[in-house]
């Protein structure tokens, strides 16, 4: 079955597969466009009145690799349909997101990189830091395992009336009310209870082997922004001095204390070898190393040199054929506005 065949097959079959409340609701395709080059294309089953405007995307690109790896149609189709019949659904009015000072608490920041994602950050407000870009999104619902939201393009911000600055004061301000995730490496890996609960400022470096320490948000997800937080920066410099800042993914950040590092060359080497062959495409963020100026509160690559770059040619792009790629989003189906 070809992928087209497939998707005249998913249209034609989907309802037989839903409850009678899914029988008057509308069908269409749409194509999910993400960060670093990566999309994927989407059935959307949504009500005729989308007062209430988020909906699953059903991720169509993955279920046709499912079917050419061997599971059969029935199993996909209720794959896709378990989905949608249980998909949590924020209570969330389309109405409120064009009015800026009812979204405005919910706008975040993200990290991403510049030079994999030129195309998708032409339509987009951002600001840029060494060689990444904070863009912005709207926290649509949020749950202690993970968040859901949009991504603002200009069209929104235009909508608002506000200019990018102000977007990014008001993301600004949001993020440093987030408390972050900040955790030993030992911890992370064996698991110990209650880390979580560990103020920074009760963190004992000299109580640990490896003097490594991850950074991130709370759900873990989309965490390496927390990064670019000053207030989070400083009480972190504070407790452990001068560090490093390696991009994990652009789901953490790892701090190591300058302290312990003899050569940064060797965190350069770390990073380019753990992106090549663990972090999936999607997920980099830079091959570089930084270093946290607690005096202009910034993130500096260190050296002011930039090591060799990621480019939108060396990432997944969009066709018409299904590309590899993950959709583990947030707290479970994508949503899509």
């Amino acid at each position: 079955m070809t992928y087209d065949e497939f998707k005249k097959a998913v249209m034609s079959n989907m309802k037989d597969y839903l409850t009678e409340e899914y029988q008057d609701f509308n069908m269409r395709f749409q194509t999910i466009n993400k960060s670093s080059g990566y999309s994927y294309e989407a059935l959307m089953v949504e009500p005729q009145d989308r007062h209430m405007s988020v909906v699953p995307a059903l991720n169509i690109t993955d279920a046709y690799e499912q079917l050419q790896d061997g599971m059969s149609f029935e199993a996909v189709m209720n794959k896709l349909a378990d989905v949608r019949m249980h998909a949590t659904i924020p209570e969330f009015n389309k109405d409120d997101m064009f009015k800026f000072d009812k979204i405005s608490d919910r706008i975040f920041p993200r990290l991403i990189n510049t030079e994999a994602n030129m195309k998708y950050l032409a339509d987009k407000p951002h600001k840029e830091i060494e060689d990444l870009s904070i863009i912005y999104a709207v926290r649509i619902s949020e749950n202690e395992s993970g968040f859901a939201d949009a991504v603002i393009n200009n069209d929104l911000a235009n909508a608002w009336g506000v200019d990018a600055q102000e977007i990014h004061s008001k993301a600004m301000d949001n993020i440093a009310e987030r408390p972050p995730l900040f955790q030993n490496i030992e911890e992370l890996l064996f698991g110990e209870k209650n880390a979580h609960e560990q103020e920074i400022e009760d963190i004992d470096p000299d109580n640990y082997r490896a003097p490594f320490f991850v950074l991130t948000n709370q759900q873990k997800t989309k965490g390496a922004v927390m990064a670019i937080n000053p207030k989070i920066m400083d009480r972190i410099t504070a407790k452990l001095g001068d560090v490093y800042v390696i991009p994990s993914s652009v789901d953490e950040t790892l701090i190591i204390p300058k302290s312990v590092v003899d050569d940064p060359e060797f965190l350069r080497n770390m990073v380019r070898e753990v992106n090549a062959n663990e972090v999936k495409p999607e997920d980099q963020l830079s091959n570089n190393v930084y270093e946290y100026d607690s005096q202009s509160h910034t993130l500096k690559i260190v050296g002011g040199q930039q090591t060799a770059g990621m480019s939108e040619d060396d990432l997944p792009s969009p066709n018409n054929e299904p590309e590899q790629g993950d959709d583990s989003q947030d707290e479970g189906p994508n949503m899509s506005m």
